[in-house]
């Protein structure tokens, strides 16, 4: 076999993908030592409670506005079920979303119902949604921040109040977008985020509802635990969807050092915007006042072996959302309007390596083997990457 000379002599490893990294064991250890001084792990503890109060400053938000949950794809079932939707109705949606979105839904006992997005956005447009929301059979919205993106949070206000349905944000991805002075502030539509290890701030496992309506704060939290809160009777038939002390230690001890942890997603970002070639397209405002966990560019169309190209320099690469809910074989039974933009973006998208402590070596390199994917194939195959 003949020896595969490298990419570059400062950048010879193969880059993979994603790489996460919470707070180091040193600094979770003084909440660890709180929690065997409490002994108290569960049930709303000491930590989880300080830990709802700083998410909330965080986000602009009292405490009780923040509901904190074992994961978001049960914060997103949850408050789909505490909106007050009738079980066996179908839900607006993307297709063009993560998988966990149209579960999410399925398990709250809806039909999701599949809808295309804006090329400009990634997101519906709330306008044609208003008039699909006429049907008698559709019980609930949702709306998804597409990889963090900020939305039009107002627009989506003004489509629950004109069709008297819930709306549900599912901004998985915006846990800083959605930050106090920060491009996306919660209006009156809960929001959802997730916490776990791959997004730009996670605890491993969790996640998280935003809300300014009590009432349905009160419910999200009775269904989060057996359909309790404050006495042993079940008023709602819940589920067992708490977040433990464990994973407060580490949302606690990752908030100590977010300044650090944001400044370095917003230098890879940074580097991504000097170094990607122009034939790449990158998500709606990428980069600005915000930071997110991946970048999920879009190749040129006839490039669909893209992925292949980049994993023989040595790049790792991954199609986030895949092919589009619609595709997948657990929901390919959903009904859904034409998708020609989803399936666009479905084909085209394409997550490069994304991780706080990527340097400018490898930026520079993932962003060249892009660049020879945005051209002509050549008639000799690029050189691959050596490992180290």
């Amino acid at each position: 076999m003949a020896r595969i000379r490298p990419l570059t002599a400062s950048c010879a490893a193969p880059v993979p993908v994603a790489r996460p990294r919470l707070p180091s064991a040193a600094s979770i250890l003084p909440y660890l030592r709180q929690i065997d001084a409490n002994a108290w792990y569960a049930n709303h503890g000491p930590l989880a409670q300080e830990f709802q109060s700083q998410l909330g400053a965080h986000w602009g938000l009292a405490r009780h506005q923040v509901a904190l949950l074992s994961n978001g794809t049960s914060a997103l079932t949850l408050a789909l079920l505490a909106s007050g939707i009738r079980p066996g109705q179908r839900c607006l949606m993307p297709s063009w979303t993560f998988i966990a979105s149209a579960g999410a839904v399925r398990q709250a006992g809806l039909l999701p119902h599949f809808v295309d997005v804006r090329p400009d956005t990634w997101t519906p447009d709330p306008d044609e949604l208003e008039g699909l929301a006429a049907r008698h059979d559709i019980g609930a919205i949702l709306a998804v921040s597409p990889f963090g993106a900020p939305l039009d949070l107002p627009a989506w206000d003004r489509l629950q109040r004109a069709t008297g349905l819930p709306v549900i944000i599912d901004g998985a991805a915006a846990f800083d977008t959605l930050r106090e002075g920060g491009p996306m502030l919660v209006g009156g539509c809960p929001v959802i985020v997730s916490l776990h290890a791959t997004k730009v701030f996670g605890v491993g496992e969790g996640g998280a509802v935003l809300s300014r309506d009590a009432g349905l704060m009160e419910r999200v939290r009775r269904l989060a635990q057996f359909g309790f809160l404050g006495t042993r009777e079940a008023l709602l038939p819940g589920v067992n969807a708490k977040m433990s002390e464990y994973a407060a230690a580490v949302g606690l001890a990752g908030l100590d050092g977010w300044p650090e942890t944001r400044a370095r997603w917003s230098a890879v970002t940074d580097r991504y915007r000097s170094h990607l070639p122009t034939g790449v397209v990158v998500p709606p405002g990428f980069g600005k006042d915000w930071v997110s966990s991946t970048l999920n560019v879009l190749m040129p169309a006839d490039r669909a072996d893209a992925m292949g190209d980049l994993a023989a320099q040595g790049i790792g690469a991954l199609r986030w959302w895949g092919p589009g809910c619609h595709a997948q074989p657990a929901f390919r039974d959903c009904p859904a309007e034409p998708l020609p933009i989803t399936e666009d973006l479905a084909r085209r998208s394409l997550g490069l390596p994304f991780w706080q402590d990527l340097t400018e070596a490898q930026v520079a390199a993932v962003c060249q083997a892009a660049s020879r994917c945005c051209t002509p194939r050549l008639r000799h195959p690029v050189h691959a990457l050596v490992a180290a």
